[in-house]
């Protein structure tokens, strides 16, 4: 007798009348549609324990009291990447794999697609072994499964399935949508559509200067603010980066896209982990220019709207040429109480999400006065809105503020300094700026 036959328990109907189908099939449809799996996915702390009961029921085969929910579970503990390659689990292995082949039950059927997808290396054995298994049994889907496979004929096709995922994924508008109602259950997950994401960067990456192609890449990677896939993004951000290697884009395209970087993975300058620890340093380096040049930006675009004073325009100008000489290697913001309001409705317009991470805070004179605070070789220079002086520090100075800070006071800073200029006169200033860096 097969485990199928084991685990299905007889049930007495009660009713003799056979009720309407049609209400049935569309409270089945309700159903499917906002509980699609058939696999309770077990914690990593209970996985051991479920694969050692599988073993011990296979063995001994006895299926008392189990039930199929259970039995399912424990199929993504067998073959997880911790225990699909163990030896002492293969007569568990082989016993879901020969299920496969011969099960009547629609649900274990379903479920061993779902370990199948998620699971899915087209290097390893057990997937080389769930294809055929699961080719074999096509006609027996159910019709989500056949819609799956329909949109993918190279599904139980291991060498071929990812690029055949990569493309569907590169023909649709928002990916991540496109294999949800394909009926993957964590587009974002593991297997075969960690592998796809692979393959779909290298076919993005010769087009990706290309708004459409960016924002279709965006889509990919972060479908929501709650939603962001975090393993193997690195690739596609610097991907996203290597397209444009050392020019600048337009001023619209570079913010949309560094916007878009720290709102989804955080500010590299900021935080250390995440993609960031085993991002590519050349093109960390690339993200740097856009981000100094970012809140540079930012920073005149605040002043230009919130000061009328006539001698900040040539002041900023002044260091916007300086930047696109190649002069100012990194740049920060500490936007005061005022400031902030500002930059908070228009960020928030631009689609970023963590401003309270994203710039500094300037406290003294009531939040009235915000800083600039750049790297220019080994001086720190702190320039301010309003009629605050241009100061400026060796980098080694231990009265020198330190970029990338959180909390700062423009007059600590400036009872601190020992080289200080104040605007009143723009060619004079200038000068004395240029000598001093």
């Amino acid at each position: 007798m097969r485990g199928s036959d084991a685990l299905r328990q007889p049930v007495s109907l009660v009713a003799r009348v056979v009720p309407p189908i049609a209400p049935i099939a569309k409270s089945v449809e309700r159903i499917t549609a906002r509980w699609p799996d058939v696999i309770v996915v077990p914690e990593e702390r209970d996985r051991e324990a479920l694969a050692m009961e599988m073993l011990l029921r296979v063995t001994r085969w006895s299926w008392q009291d189990v039930k199929l929910a259970r039995v399912m579970s424990a199929a993504v503990a067998i073959f997880d990447r911790d225990r699909r390659d163990r030896r002492d689990l293969a007569p568990v292995r082989a016993f879901y794999i020969e299920e496969t082949r011969l099960t009547d039950s629609p649900t274990f059927l379903k479920g061993m697609v779902e370990v199948y997808l998620d699971s899915f290396d087209p290097e390893a054995s057990h997937t080389e072994r769930l294809a055929p298994a699961l080719s074999h049994r096509a006609s027996d889907f159910d019709g989500r499964t056949a819609a799956l496979h329909g949109a993918l004929p190279a599904l139980f096709k291991p060498a071929q399935a990812p690029k055949a995922l990569a493309a569907v994924m590169r023909d649709a508008e928002k990916p991540y949508a496109r294999l949800k109602d394909m009926g993957f259950r964590s587009p974002h997950g593991a297997g075969l559509a960690r592998c796809a994401h692979r393959h779909f960067i290298r076919e993005l990456a010769p087009d990706l200067r290309r708004r459409e192609t960016q924002r279709k890449l965006f889509a990919w990677l972060a479908p929501s603010p709650m939603r962001v896939l975090e393993s193997d993004a690195g690739l596609a951000v610097e991907a996203l980066l290597r397209a444009w290697g050392d020019e600048m884009p337009p001023d619209d395209v570079r913010g949309e896209i560094s916007e878009f970087i720290v709102s989804a993975y955080n500010d590299p300058r900021t935080h250390s982990g995440g993609i960031w620890s085993g991002f590519d340093a050349g093109l960390k380096a690339i993200l740097l220019r856009w981000l100094t040049k970012q809140d540079m930006l930012f920073f005149c675009d605040m002043v230009t709207a919130t000061q009328s004073n006539h001698m900040w325009a040539p002041r900023r100008d002044f260091w916007l040429g300086l930047y696109e000489d190649g002069r100012i290697d990194e740049a920060w913001v500490a936007f005061g109480a005022s400031a902030r309001d500002y930059a908070t409705r228009n960020l928030l317009r631009a689609g970023t999400s963590d401003i309270g991470r994203r710039f500094g805070h300037q406290h003294d004179r009531g939040g009235s006065t915000s800083l600039l605070v750049m790297r220019i070789g080994n001086k720190i220079v702190v320039d301010g809105c309003h009629s605050y002086k241009t100061h400026i520090f060796r980098r080694d100075d231990p009265n020198a503020p330190q970029l990338y800070g959180q909390q700062y006071y423009c007059d600590r800073i400036m009872r601190r300094s020992k080289n200080s200029k104040p605007h009143n006169s723009i060619p004079a200033w200038s000068d004395w700026v240029m000598r001093n860096v």
